[in-house]
């Protein structure tokens, strides 16, 4: 069967109206009208088209099977009940979830080996990878299994599969594979096929149509994050290539629209996601993918690009670039991509193609750079769509789009660069919205800034993730503290976790000259704190003479002991001037002159994470800014701008 393009544009009939949201979708008779048929959507050539796979460029094939050789020269990765009970015991996730995703990883560049190469060796290694998933008791990862979280459970319950977005993603794998290289397994034992259709059924496919208890889905709880596209995306892949029942399909797919439209309909009219760059790739982008197989499986009926709100979420990634991989982090987004799993940019420049966004397509372009098509990583289809995109494997090289500036008025976030289209100079953002978002930090208010694309002024992330994260004690852990963002304490009080504790009377103006932003952060803290008032302005001033005027004006409803700000920095800032501290980047130091303040502490936060130090090495620095006067009312001031180049 010729595999339809899932690039190609379909217009609109000219009698048609675009949608209003996603619900327009779920009509069952529409379904069964436009769907498929069982194996009937085949949107990626098999191995059998070698006219397809030998005409993959030679540095995409040379990627790819660097990786896969580096990855089958090591043992399979063992899951064992010792390491699934080791995050029951120690709430460590990593020791068993790295084995977990070795095993994927290393299956999904086996699978493109393959495909590349119609190799028998890389058809037994596929084979290998495939039976070791189906044997495994469960697909969910320890962190997210519920039937293990009961007391006196310590092991996953195979009668009770728990479809978290790893099971899903195991589940497409497996459906990706079959359909791509059915033939050579089945040439080996048509067993295989036959089991990963049965166990795809049991562990994603009945869970999600008979259960309407799944948080993410959206009956039982709103908002929805990115679980909800995210799984979301796996699931349809897994029924429109494995079901074998039109009305499942249909089942399956409308209850999925379903879920989609709680996630769009809960997402910000600007397009903002609060969740942070990383996570935009999980939800804006598998939103994507789920409207991407929805339009290509119907010809173009379905069409939920058109809907107006979905055009404003294809903006967020290029819009919070700082410079090279360096981004605006807020909440648990790291302040730069930090593997090929997280982002594929492919799935960015058809996003953006669809809505009509050429900067998004330019930084997608520029986010690969002059590599490959696509890299091996842990979403097979992902991998699959992007080399067959001959749109998006003929695109030339473009820069970063590096916008100039841009405001998300209900996320409460702005972003300026000096001068657009230029890494040189300085970049700030500025963050309002509440402390009850997903993946929240305690950081209404917080001040990013850069220097020629390299952060100085940093917001330091999240460490690899343990139970604590998720549990009742995450905002003992240090990043996720106010303290430890750039803002202020009154008498020992820090910001509170939860929606109710938000900016309050948030306005922005961006134009050529300035961008600026005010809001008040006293809704933010305690009512023990005593905060009236806490009034934040921050201003990008444009010219020869750049610089970022930031301002704090506060009104207590007590006289304080004391009054301090944090800021924390990417570099050993140099204090040693009154008035003025240097934190060194690459090429120029950011200066700050403050007035108002005792002479600044400087405290070394040594970093023994790996996703931290990933990001900024083996340390950061926090410094303490002290009011020299604490009072009922008051101010300090700080002016920020570039140092001479060493």
């Amino acid at each position: 069967m010729q595999p339809s393009s899932p690039t190609s544009p379909l217009p609109h009939p000219p009698s048609s109206t675009p949608p209003e949201s996603l619900a327009a979708f779920r009509d069952p008779d529409l379904l069964a009208r436009v769907l498929p048929g069982p194996g009937r959507w085949r949107p990626v050539p098999d191995v059998s088209d070698r006219g397809f796979w030998d005409s993959v460029d030679e540095a995409t094939r040379q990627d790819v099977l660097r990786r896969a050789e580096e990855l089958s020269a090591r043992p399979w990765p063992v899951l064992t009940a010792s390491l699934w009970r080791d995050f029951i015991e120690t709430g460590t996730r990593i020791r068993y979830e790295d084995e977990y995703f070795g095993r994927r990883r290393r299956t999904v560049a086996s699978v493109l080996a393959a495909l590349l190469t119609d190799d028998a060796r890389w058809h037994d290694d596929v084979l290998d990878g495939v039976w070791l998933m189906l044997e495994e008791t469960t697909w969910c990862v320890p962190a997210h299994d519920f039937s293990a979280r009961e007391e006196g459970v310590r092991l996953p319950d195979p009668a009770r599969p728990s479809l978290d977005l790893f099971a899903a993603e195991t589940g497409a794998l497996l459906a990706w594979t079959v359909a791509v290289l059915g033939e050579r397994l089945d040439a080996r034992s048509p067993l295989v096929t036959r089991r990963v259709v049965e166990e795809v059924r049991e562990r994603i496919l009945v869970p999600q149509r008979t259960d309407d208890s799944w948080v993410w889905f959206g009956r039982t709880r709103r908002p929805v994050n990115n679980w909800n596209p995210w799984i979301n995306s796996n699931v349809l892949a897994c029924s429109l290539l494995l079901d074998e029942s039109a009305e499942d399909i249909v089942t399956t797919v409308s209850r999925a629209v379903e879920g989609l439209d709680v996630f769009v309909s809960g997402y910000p009219e600007d397009g903002g996601c609060d969740e942070g760059q990383m996570y935009w790739w999980r939800a804006g982008a598998s939103l994507s993918e789920c409207l991407a197989q929805l339009y290509d499986a119907t010809g173009g009926v379905l069409d939920g690009f058109a809907i107006p709100k979905i055009a404003a979420i294809v903006h967020y990634p290029h819009r919070v670039h700082i410079a090279d991989g360096w981004y605006v982090n807020v909440g648990d987004g790291p302040a730069r991509i930090e593997s090929a799993d997280t982002a594929e940019p492919h799935v960015l420049y058809h996003f953006g193609r669809r809505t009509g966004d050429a900067e998004a397509c330019a930084h997608a372009r520029f986010m690969r750079g002059g590599g490959p098509v696509t890299t091996p990583r842990l979403s097979l289809g992902r991998s699959l769509f992007a080399l067959a995109d001959q749109d998006w494997r003929d695109a030339p090289s473009t820069p970063a789009p590096l916008v100039g500036q841009a405001w998300w008025p209900d996320t409460q976030l702005l972003t300026a660069r000096e001068q657009a289209g230029r890494v040189e100079g300085l970049f700030v953002s500025v963050k309002g919205g509440h402390n009850g978002e997903s993946h929240n930090h305690n950081d209404i208010g917080t001040v990013l800034v850069a220097v020629d694309g390299h952060p100085a002024l940093v917001d330091a992330g999240v460490a690899q993730y343990t139970r604590q994260h998720f549990g009742p004690r995450r905002y003992e852990i240090w990043t996720m503290r106010s303290d430890y963002h750039n803002l202020p304490n009154v008498d020992g009080h820090e910001q509170l976790p939860g929606t109710e504790f938000a900016a309050r009377d948030v306005t922005a103006k961006l134009g050529e000259e300035r961008a600026e932003v005010r809001l008040d952060i006293a809704g933010a803290y305690p009512e023990d704190a005593g905060l009236l008032h806490w009034w934040r302005e921050v201003a990008l001033d444009r010219g020869d003479a750049a610089r970022i005027s930031w301002r704090d004006e506060w009104e207590l409803d007590h006289d304080p002991h004391a009054i301090t700000l944090h800021l924390i920095v990417a570099a050993e800032p140099d204090c040693q001037s009154a008035g003025s501290i240097l934190v060194p980047t690459p090429a120029r130091s950011l200066v700050i002159d403050h007035r108002g303040f005792e002479p600044p502490v400087v405290e070394r936060i040594d970093l023994d994470d790996r996703r931290l130090r990933g990001a900024w090495g083996e340390a950061l620095w926090r410094i303490t800014m002290t009011a020299a006067v604490p009072s009922r009312r008051g101010s300090w001031e700080l002016d920020l701008y570039a140092g001479a180049a060493e």
